[in-house]
Protein backbone atom coordinates (compact mmCIF):
# COMPACT_ATOMS: atom_id res chain seq x y z
CA UNK A 1 0.00 0.00 0.00
CA UNK A 2 1.60 3.22 -1.35
CA UNK A 3 2.03 5.69 1.88
CA UNK A 4 0.97 8.96 0.27
CA UNK A 5 -1.37 7.99 -2.68
CA UNK A 6 -3.81 6.38 0.28
CA UNK A 7 -3.18 9.51 2.37
CA UNK A 8 -4.52 11.59 -1.00
CA UNK A 9 -7.11 8.73 -1.60
CA UNK A 10 -8.36 9.26 2.09
CA UNK A 11 -8.04 13.01 3.05
CA UNK A 12 -10.93 14.94 4.22
CA UNK A 13 -9.76 18.26 2.90
CA UNK A 14 -6.70 19.41 0.41
CA UNK A 15 -4.89 23.06 0.66
CA UNK A 16 -3.02 23.87 -2.17
CA UNK A 17 -0.11 26.50 -2.02
CA UNK A 18 2.22 27.04 -5.09
CA UNK A 19 2.56 30.70 -5.02
CA UNK A 20 6.40 32.83 -5.60
CA UNK A 21 8.41 33.38 -2.23
CA UNK A 22 7.49 37.44 -1.84
CA UNK A 23 9.01 39.62 0.49
CA UNK A 24 7.05 42.76 1.50
CA UNK A 25 9.09 45.82 3.13
CA UNK A 26 7.51 49.07 4.50
CA UNK A 27 9.39 51.86 4.62
CA UNK A 28 9.33 54.49 6.77
CA UNK A 29 6.76 56.81 5.14
CA UNK A 30 4.88 53.83 4.61
CA UNK A 31 5.28 52.84 1.26
CA UNK A 32 5.22 48.78 0.54
CA UNK A 33 7.97 47.53 -1.55
CA UNK A 34 8.01 43.76 -2.89
CA UNK A 35 10.49 41.77 -3.92
CA UNK A 36 10.12 38.06 -5.60
CA UNK A 37 12.34 35.25 -4.98
CA UNK A 38 13.07 33.25 -7.75
CA UNK A 39 12.51 29.71 -7.01
CA UNK A 40 10.86 26.47 -8.53
CA UNK A 41 7.47 27.29 -7.21
CA UNK A 42 7.26 23.69 -5.53
CA UNK A 43 3.75 22.33 -4.61
CA UNK A 44 3.01 22.20 -1.18
CA UNK A 45 -0.36 20.64 -0.16
CA UNK A 46 -1.72 20.43 3.35
CA UNK A 47 -3.98 16.99 3.72
CA UNK A 48 -6.09 16.35 7.07
CA UNK A 49 -7.18 13.05 7.68
CA UNK A 50 -10.16 12.19 9.55
CA UNK A 51 -9.92 9.23 12.41
CA UNK A 52 -11.87 6.22 10.62
CA UNK A 53 -8.54 3.67 9.93
CA UNK A 54 -8.72 0.92 11.74
CA UNK A 55 -5.10 -0.36 12.69
CA UNK A 56 -5.76 -4.18 11.83
CA UNK A 57 -6.47 -2.71 8.25
CA UNK A 58 -3.70 -0.61 7.76
CA UNK A 59 -0.42 -1.99 9.21
CA UNK A 60 0.93 -1.75 5.89
CA UNK A 61 0.09 1.87 5.38
CA UNK A 62 1.78 2.88 8.43
CA UNK A 63 4.55 0.78 7.78
CA UNK A 64 4.35 2.74 4.51
CA UNK A 65 4.47 6.16 5.82
CA UNK A 66 7.32 4.86 8.60
CA UNK A 67 9.05 3.72 5.68
CA UNK A 68 9.36 6.92 3.74
CA UNK A 69 10.01 8.85 6.87
CA UNK A 70 10.50 12.58 6.65
CA UNK A 71 12.76 12.81 3.16
CA UNK A 72 11.43 9.85 0.79
CA UNK A 73 9.58 11.64 -1.65
CA UNK A 74 6.63 9.52 -3.89
CA UNK A 75 4.56 9.77 -7.16
CA UNK A 76 0.67 10.56 -6.68
CA UNK A 77 -1.73 11.07 -8.67
CA UNK A 78 -4.89 12.93 -7.88
CA UNK A 79 -6.82 10.70 -10.69
CA UNK A 80 -7.83 8.01 -8.00
CA UNK A 81 -10.21 9.94 -5.25
CA UNK A 82 -13.39 10.62 -7.40
CA UNK A 83 -14.00 13.23 -4.31
CA UNK A 84 -10.54 14.81 -5.91
CA UNK A 85 -10.29 14.31 -9.50
CA UNK A 86 -11.99 17.22 -10.27
CA UNK A 87 -9.53 19.37 -9.22
CA UNK A 88 -7.14 18.88 -12.02
CA UNK A 89 -9.59 17.58 -14.32
CA UNK A 90 -8.46 18.91 -17.93
CA UNK A 91 -11.13 22.02 -19.10
CA UNK A 92 -9.91 21.92 -22.90
CA UNK A 93 -11.78 20.81 -26.01
CA UNK A 94 -9.35 18.28 -26.76
CA UNK A 95 -9.36 14.31 -27.20
CA UNK A 96 -7.28 11.66 -25.52
CA UNK A 97 -5.62 10.76 -29.02
CA UNK A 98 -5.51 13.81 -29.52
CA UNK A 99 -3.22 14.94 -26.82
CA UNK A 100 -1.07 12.21 -27.44
CA UNK A 101 0.20 13.04 -30.34
CA UNK A 102 1.34 16.44 -29.33
CA UNK A 103 5.01 16.69 -28.96
CA UNK A 104 7.56 19.93 -27.52
CA UNK A 105 8.88 21.82 -30.38
CA UNK A 106 12.52 21.92 -30.95
CA UNK A 107 15.54 22.24 -28.78
CA UNK A 108 14.49 25.21 -27.10
CA UNK A 109 10.88 24.43 -26.73
CA UNK A 110 10.89 25.14 -23.50
CA UNK A 111 12.19 28.33 -22.26
CA UNK A 112 11.72 30.66 -19.44
CA UNK A 113 8.21 30.50 -18.91
CA UNK A 114 6.88 29.92 -22.69
CA UNK A 115 6.21 26.19 -24.10
CA UNK A 116 5.85 25.36 -27.48
CA UNK A 117 4.28 22.73 -28.90
CA UNK A 118 3.86 21.19 -32.47
CA UNK A 119 2.03 18.09 -33.93
CA UNK A 120 -0.89 19.73 -33.35
CA UNK A 121 -4.68 18.14 -33.85
CA UNK A 122 -6.59 19.17 -37.83
CA UNK A 123 -9.81 21.11 -35.54
CA UNK A 124 -10.83 24.77 -36.33
CA UNK A 125 -8.53 27.12 -35.07
CA UNK A 126 -10.94 28.26 -32.39
CA UNK A 127 -10.82 25.06 -30.57
CA UNK A 128 -9.32 25.49 -26.99
CA UNK A 129 -6.54 23.42 -26.12
CA UNK A 130 -5.62 24.55 -22.80
CA UNK A 131 -7.74 26.81 -20.31
CA UNK A 132 -6.00 28.54 -17.32
CA UNK A 133 -4.99 26.15 -14.35
CA UNK A 134 -5.05 23.12 -17.05
CA UNK A 135 -1.94 20.74 -15.76
CA UNK A 136 0.37 19.96 -18.30
CA UNK A 137 3.27 17.55 -17.57
CA UNK A 138 6.39 16.63 -20.11
CA UNK A 139 7.40 13.13 -21.01
CA UNK A 140 6.16 11.63 -17.74
CA UNK A 141 8.64 13.98 -15.45
CA UNK A 142 6.76 14.53 -11.91
CA UNK A 143 7.03 18.20 -12.45
CA UNK A 144 3.12 19.41 -13.67
CA UNK A 145 3.21 23.20 -15.03
CA UNK A 146 -0.20 24.92 -15.44
CA UNK A 147 -1.62 27.15 -18.41
CA UNK A 148 -1.78 30.44 -17.17
CA UNK A 149 -4.22 31.52 -20.08
CA UNK A 150 -6.77 30.43 -22.92
CA UNK A 151 -4.74 28.61 -25.94
CA UNK A 152 -6.75 28.24 -29.02
CA UNK A 153 -5.69 26.09 -31.87
CA UNK A 154 -5.20 29.12 -34.04
CA UNK A 155 -4.15 28.31 -37.64
CA UNK A 156 0.08 27.74 -37.57
CA UNK A 157 1.79 24.78 -36.71
CA UNK A 158 2.80 25.67 -32.97
CA UNK A 159 1.19 26.88 -30.02
CA UNK A 160 2.83 29.13 -27.10
CA UNK A 161 1.38 27.99 -23.33
CA UNK A 162 2.87 30.61 -20.43
CA UNK A 163 3.00 28.51 -17.56
CA UNK A 164 3.01 29.14 -14.12
CA UNK A 165 6.87 28.63 -13.42
CA UNK A 166 9.73 28.24 -15.58
CA UNK A 167 11.27 25.23 -16.97
CA UNK A 168 13.04 23.70 -14.28
CA UNK A 169 13.92 20.35 -16.04
CA UNK A 170 17.36 19.56 -16.93
CA UNK A 171 17.00 17.35 -19.84
CA UNK A 172 16.48 18.01 -23.56
CA UNK A 173 12.84 18.54 -24.01
CA UNK A 174 12.76 18.23 -27.43
CA UNK A 175 10.20 15.82 -29.57
CA UNK A 176 8.98 15.11 -25.87
CA UNK A 177 5.16 13.90 -25.32
CA UNK A 178 3.11 15.67 -22.93
CA UNK A 179 0.13 13.98 -20.44
CA UNK A 180 -2.66 16.35 -19.52
CA UNK A 181 -5.30 16.85 -16.40
CA UNK A 182 -5.43 14.02 -14.35
CA UNK A 183 -3.15 12.00 -16.38
CA UNK A 184 -0.51 14.00 -14.88
CA UNK A 185 1.38 13.14 -11.46
CA UNK A 186 3.06 14.94 -8.79
CA UNK A 187 6.77 13.91 -6.85
CA UNK A 188 6.01 14.34 -3.21
CA UNK A 189 7.61 14.38 0.04
CA UNK A 190 6.12 14.97 3.82
CA UNK A 191 8.85 16.60 5.81
CA UNK A 192 6.47 16.49 8.52
CA UNK A 193 5.28 13.15 8.41
CA UNK A 194 2.80 12.83 11.31
CA UNK A 195 3.00 10.15 13.73
CA UNK A 196 0.02 8.08 15.18
CA UNK A 197 -2.10 7.27 17.89
CA UNK A 198 -3.98 4.26 18.48
CA UNK A 199 -7.19 4.95 20.00
CA UNK A 200 -9.77 2.19 21.16
CA UNK A 201 -12.40 1.22 19.11
CA UNK A 202 -12.91 0.54 15.58
CA UNK A 203 -13.61 -2.97 16.76
CA UNK A 204 -14.62 -5.65 13.90
CA UNK A 205 -16.89 -9.08 14.39
CA UNK A 206 -15.98 -12.16 12.60
CA UNK A 207 -18.11 -14.02 10.78
CA UNK A 208 -18.36 -16.31 14.10
CA UNK A 209 -19.57 -13.27 15.94
CA UNK A 210 -16.22 -12.99 17.83
CA UNK A 211 -15.27 -9.27 18.47
CA UNK A 212 -11.81 -8.51 17.49
CA UNK A 213 -9.33 -6.54 19.72
CA UNK A 214 -8.90 -3.32 17.12
CA UNK A 215 -8.48 0.54 17.79
CA UNK A 216 -8.64 3.90 15.11
CA UNK A 217 -5.63 5.41 13.76
CA UNK A 218 -5.67 9.07 14.51
CA UNK A 219 -2.64 11.03 13.53
CA UNK A 220 -0.69 14.04 15.20
CA UNK A 221 -1.03 16.36 12.61
CA UNK A 222 -2.04 16.83 9.20
CA UNK A 223 0.29 15.84 6.33
CA UNK A 224 2.03 18.98 4.77
CA UNK A 225 3.32 17.65 1.90
CA UNK A 226 6.03 19.11 -0.31
CA UNK A 227 7.06 18.65 -4.49
CA UNK A 228 10.64 17.19 -4.59
CA UNK A 229 12.28 18.99 -7.13
CA UNK A 230 15.94 18.79 -6.30
CA UNK A 231 16.97 16.38 -8.99
CA UNK A 232 14.63 18.07 -11.78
Amino acid sequence: MAGLQTIIDNCDSLEIDRRKVVGIQITRNEIPRTSATPTYQPWRMKLTMPARFRYQEVRNLLEALDTLDRNTPEIVTFSNNAKLSWIFKYQGQMSGGQINTIRTAGSNAFVGNQLTLTNLPVVSSGTVLFKPNDLIQIANYPYPFTSTSTVLRGGGNTVIVYTNRPNILTSNVNNQPITVGNDCDFNMFCPNMPTYKLIPGGYLENITGTVNNNALIEFSDAFNLYEWVGSA
